[in-house]
C-alpha cells in the first residue's frame, strides 16, 4: 500500500475518532466548566468545583440500560476450595503452558478442602438477586434541570436465614426464620432541577408485585412435661402465604387451570387493580468547593396508595419430636418404638384464596445520609461517606442499619472507577465499578465480593456483577 493511500487512511480514522469524542459545547459554557456560582437570597455558594475544560459534558439526551445479578451467603467460600487469586496468576505465569497449568490441579486448588463447620451453626443466611433496566431515557438540560422515563424496570430480591438457635437447638419460643422474596416491576420519571442553591431528584413511580414473600417459619425448643417425664421438646412450624396478582393454582395445584389463560383474559385490569405508588427523593447542598451534603430517600409510599395484592397461596405444616413420652431405658432393652405423641409431622396441601381486601404490599425503605468530599477541590478525587436505614419486610428482622465510604476517582468525565466499602441491603459490599465515557457510547462494568458476614465477604462468599451501556448526545 502506497505512503499516500496509508496517510489517507490515517487521516481517516483521525476523523472518525475526534467524531466519536467531541465535546458538546453548549452557549454557557462557563457555567458547565471552569468554576459557576450560585446566588441564594442575596449570597454566594460556590458550586461543587465543574470538572475541567478538557473534560466531557455530560449528554443532553441519553438512551440507557443496565443489569446486574448477585448472590452470597455466609458458610462456604471461594477460599475454602482455591488457592489466593494472586498466587494462581503467579502459577499460571510460571507454568510452561496453560494445558501444564490446567493439567495440574495443585496449581490452584487447595491441597485440603478447609470448610469450618462451626460457621455454620452460627446461623446461616443467603441473600440473592437480580436488577434489568432495558430502557431509561434521560434528557439533560445544561446540567441545570432534566427529567426521563424509566419503562419495565425489573427487582427481584431474596433471602434465606436459618438462625444459630435452630441449628445449634438452642432453647427459645417462637424464633422466627425462612425465606423471604419479592418481584417488583416498574415505570418510573426521573426529575431533577436546582432551587435555592440545593440540587433536588426526584422520581414517582408505579409499580407492580408480581410475587411477594415473607418469612413464615418458627422454631421453638425447651422444657417439655407433655409426656409425664422430663424431656425437651423440639418443633418447627411453617404457615408461608405468596401473593401474587393471578392464581397459581395452574402452576402450583391439582387443578387443570391455565394461568397465563386467566392472566390473559383481563390483563390491564390485573394491573390497574395491583399497581402502587410511591417516590424516591434526593437532597444535596454544596458547603463549600470542597464539600456538599446529601440524603437519598428511596421508595417513599403515597399515603393509601400502595400496591395490593388479592391472590394467596398458602402453605402450611410442623414437624415435632418430644423426648418427655420416650423411656430411654426400654431403648436399651430392645424392642423399642417410638410413643404415640412423641413425634408426629403434617404436611398441607397448598391452598389457594384471594383476600376481600387485598395483601398491603410495600418496597423496601431507605433512607441514607452522606457527603461528597474532595480534598483538592476538583472532580478528580471524591470520598463518599454515607450512613442511614432501611425498612424490609422481607426480613425477619425488617430494621436495619446502613452505611459505607466509596472512592470516586474522575478522569475528564472519560474514565471513572468507583470503589467502596458498604454495608447495604444486609450484606457487605467491597466493589468496583468502572466506567468508559466515549461520549457518544458509555460502557460501565462492576463487580463486587459480598457476603452477609463481614469476615467472609473478604474470602469470596459472594459475588455481583452489573453491566450497563448508555448511548446519547
Amino acid at each position: 500500500m502506497s505512503n499516500k493511500v496509508m496517510g489517507k487512511f490515517f487521516l481517516l480514522v483521525c476523523f472518525f475518532f475526534h467524531g466519536l469524542f467531541v465535546w458538546a459545547w453548549d452557549d454557557d459554557a462557563a457555567v458547565v466548566m471552569g468554576y459557576g456560582m450560585w446566588e441564594i437570597e442575596g449570597d454566594t455558594r460556590i458550586l461543587p468545583p465543574a470538572r475541567e475544560r478538557f473534560s466531557f459534558n455530560n449528554r443532553r439526551v441519553e438512551l440507557s440500560m443496565q443489569m446486574g445479578v448477585h448472590a452470597s451467603n455466609s458458610f462456604i467460600s471461594y477460599s475454602d476450595f482455591f488457592l489466593n487469586p494472586f498466587r494462581i496468576l503467579r502459577n499460571l505465569i510460571a507454568a510452561d503452558s496453560f494445558a501444564d497449568f490446567q493439567n495440574n490441579p495443585s496449581l490452584y486448588y487447595r491441597d485440603q478442602v478447609s470448610i469450618n463447620i462451626d460457621d455454620l451453626f452460627r446461623g446461616f443466611r443467603l441473600n440473592f438477586g437480580f436488577d434489568a433496566a432495558p430502557f431509561s431515557l434521560n434528557i439533560n438540560m445544561r446540567d441545570e434541570w432534566g427529567f426521563g422515563l424509566d419503562i419495565a424496570h425489573v427487582t427481584a430480591t431474596g433471602n434465606l436465614l436459618i438462625p444459630e438457635a435452630v441449628l445449634g437447638f438452642h432453647e427459645t419460643t417462637g424464633e422466627l426464620f425462612g425465606a423471604g422474596g419479592a418481584v417488583f416491576v416498574d415505570i418510573g420519571i426521573p426529575v431533577f432541577f436546582h432551587t435555592r442553591g440545593f440540587r433536588i431528584s426526584v422520581r414517582p413511580a408505579a409499580y407492580l408485585p408480581l410475587v411477594y414473600v415473607r418469612p413464615g417459619f418458627s422454631y421453638s425448643f425447651g422444657p417439655s412435661h407433655e409426656g409425664g417425664g422430663l424431656g425437651q421438646r423440639f418443633e418447627v412450624s411453617y404457615d408461608v402465604r405468596v401473593f401474587s396478582p393471578f392464581s397459581l393454582e395452574g402452576l402450583l395445584g391439582n387443578s387443570n387451570g391455565n394461568t397465563m389463560e386467566d392472566i390473559m383474559q383481563d390483563p390491564l385490569g390485573m394491573v390497574a387493580r395491583n399497581l402502587g405508588y410511591d417516590i424516591t427523593l434526593g437532597i444535596e447542598y454544596p458547603l463549600n468547593s470542597l464539600v456538599s451534603v446529601g440524603v437519598n430517600i428511596v421508595n417513599i409510599p403515597f399515603p393509601f396508595l400502595w400496591a395490593t395484592l388479592d391472590n394467596y397461596t398458602r402453605l402450611q405444616g410442623n414437624m415435632f419430636f418430644d423426648t418427655s413420652y420416650v423411656n430411654f431405658g426400654d431403648a436399651f432393652g430392645g424392642g423399642f418404638e417410638l410413643p404415640e405423641g412423641a413425634f408426629g409431622y403434617s404436611i398441607e396441601d397448598p391452598y389457594f384464596g384471594t383476600l376481600s381486601r387485598g395483601q398491603r404490599i410495600l418496597r423496601p425503605f431507605t433512607m441514607l445520609f452522606f457527603a461528597n468530599y474532595r480534598p483538592f477541590g476538583t472532580q478528580t478525587v471524591t470520598l463518599i461517606p454515607s450512613l442511614g436505614f432501611s425498612i424490609n419486610q422481607l426480613y425477619t428482622r425488617i430494621a436495619a442499619l446502613e452505611g459505607g465510604l466509596s472512592a470516586r476517582f474522575d478522569l475528564a468525565n472519560i474514565f471513572i472507577t468507583t470503589i467502596g466499602m458498604n454495608y447495604n441491603d444486609r450484606r457487605w459490599r467491597h466493589s468496583m465499578d468502572l466506567a468508559f465515557n466515549f461520549r457518544v457510547l458509555e460502557l460501565g462494568i462492576g463487580v463486587s465480593m459480598q457476603s452477609p458476614n463481614f469476615v467472609k465477604s473478604f474470602q469470596g462468599a459472594g459475588l455481583g456483577v452489573n453491566f450497563g451501556i448508555k448511548m446519547g448526545w
